[in-house]
């Protein structure tokens, strides 16, 4: 069995079907951050290509996927894996049961990692929803400042212009102070789905805005016919209830499997 590095482009027919076998969705940042800067390979078996992985730059595995023709061969992949020293470690869930199970089966430790939501998607009809709109170009300036300043996040990529040119993302100004923002992004490869995320001001946290921002932009994914669906880490403990007032359960989680 060989590893053979390769690009994005080459395991998308692959990455399509993977995706198809899901049980619940995929996290966008999981998608679009972690996975989406790892170093791919093709997994090939007597010349011939069975599926591919991909590994971040700490060696964790955070993609795996055999054609249906060698998905018994999954603990085998994951073994020969670690005797290579190509993974030590993997940060994956149970939405593929298949390869998420052969980690567990050569596990030492697992401790959890992100919790993911899908929405309920009951009518939302809330009489104290709240009046936001839609981010322009003139202001992506400062909401590049105002990620950087409130979430830590540095934009170094074009993520805001991107949601921006997309018209998916929102605001909430107060006399001239952005109070909270909030993204509705549809998925392009999970088109049933909308991945929701919101930052609040420093300034303005523990009054609920984040649940009342969270309920806008589910209304807002489920009027265009997505899922709305988004994600916490294990130890943010107010977002995690604040995504569940909003109408969110948790459907499947993200777990760091060590081998070592």
């Amino acid at each position: 069995m060989h590893f053979l590095k390769t690009d994005s482009n080459s395991i998308s027919q692959l990455r399509t079907q993977l995706y198809k076998s899901f049980v619940a969705p995929l996290d966008s940042m999981w998608q679009d951050l972690y996975i989406a800067s790892s170093q791919a390979y093709t997994i090939e078996k007597d010349s011939q290509n069975i599926g591919y992985c991909c590994v971040d730059d700490k060696s964790a595995l955070l993609q795996l996927f055999l054609n249906s023709n060698n998905r018994h061969l999954m603990r085998v992949v994951v073994k020969n894996l670690i005797d290579l020293k190509l993974i030590i470690s993997a940060s994956l869930s149970s939405i593929e049961p298949v390869s998420f199970n052969a980690c567990l089966f050569h596990s030492k430790s697992i401790t959890t990692n992100t919790l993911c939501y899908e929405h309920s998607n009951k009518i939302i009809n809330d009489k104290n929803m709240l009046h936001v709109e839609l981010v322009t170009p003139e202001y992506s300036s400062a909401i590049r400042s105002y990620y950087k300043e409130h979430v830590g996040f540095d934009d170094t990529f074009g993520y805001v212009d991107n949601l921006v040119s997309r018209k998916e993302l929102y605001m909430i100004l107060e006399n001239d102070t952005i109070v909270v923002t909030g993204e509705c992004r549809l998925s392009d490869t999970q088109i049933n789905f909308s991945d929701i995320g919101v930052a609040v001001n420093k300034d303005f946290r523990k009054q609920g805005l984040a649940t009342r921002m969270l309920k806008e932009l589910a209304k807002k994914a489920i009027e265009q016919n997505r899922n709305p669906i988004c994600s916490t880490t294990i130890d943010n403990i107010g977002s995690q209830k604040a995504i569940e007032k909003a109408g969110f359960y948790c459907s499947n989680i993200i777990f760091d499997i060590n081998f070592n």
